[in-house]
């Protein structure tokens, strides 16, 4: 389930980190000022301001001890912004649908347990939790198959049930009722 990089997925990608740097440290009613002093001084204020706008370019070491400092584990920080960067559009205008593991896992709805199966068949083993799987049409159509519902119904079940983000990495909101 490999999908290529392309620009658009890449910054995308450094908009979400940076999205997640900014919005855990507002979490924590911290000023940059203050977490750029729990860096120790290796990032300055004006740094940190510019990794949070993208205005500069944040390499892995940077974003290592900026979330030490926010107290943020950053294989979640990536493993969040990898989630949130959405997809654009195939050509056959459908678009790829990044699902939530742990939501499928967890929910009880019967129509997901040929979803469950399929997913851990991919996984080789039981998924770990927070772990996210990018389906595109092709998959989409082959666990409608699975669970004896069209294509646009399969992919309205998983957007409810498993999460969905847009191409600007903002969280579809979902519904708790059945689709």
């Amino acid at each position: 389930m490999s999908q290529a990089v392309d620009s658009w997925s890449k910054e995308m990608f450094a908009a979400a980190v940076c999205r997640l740097l900014r919005d855990s440290r507002r979490r924590q009613k911290l000023t940059q000022a203050q977490v750029a002093e729990r860096t120790g001084g290796l990032i300055s204020k004006a740094a940190l301001a510019n990794y949070e706008t993208g205005h500069r370019s944040l390499r892995v070491d940077v974003l290592w001890v900026i979330a030490k400092a926010l107290g943020e584990n950053i294989g979640n920080l990536v493993a969040n912004a990898e989630r949130g960067i959405g997809y654009r559009q195939d050509a056959d205008g459908t678009t790829p649908i990044t699902i939530d593991i742990e939501e499928i896992r967890d929910n009880g709805d019967p129509r997901l347990g040929p979803v469950r199966r399929w997913v851990e068949l991919q996984q080789g083993v039981r998924p770990a939790a927070g772990g996210v799987m990018t389906l595109d049409a092709g998959a989409v159509a082959a666990l409608s198959s699975l669970m004896g519902v069209t294509a646009p119904e399969c992919r309205a079940i998983l957007m409810t049930v498993a999460g969905r983000f847009d191409h600007a990495g903002q969280e579809i909101a979902r519904e708790n009722a059945s689709v």
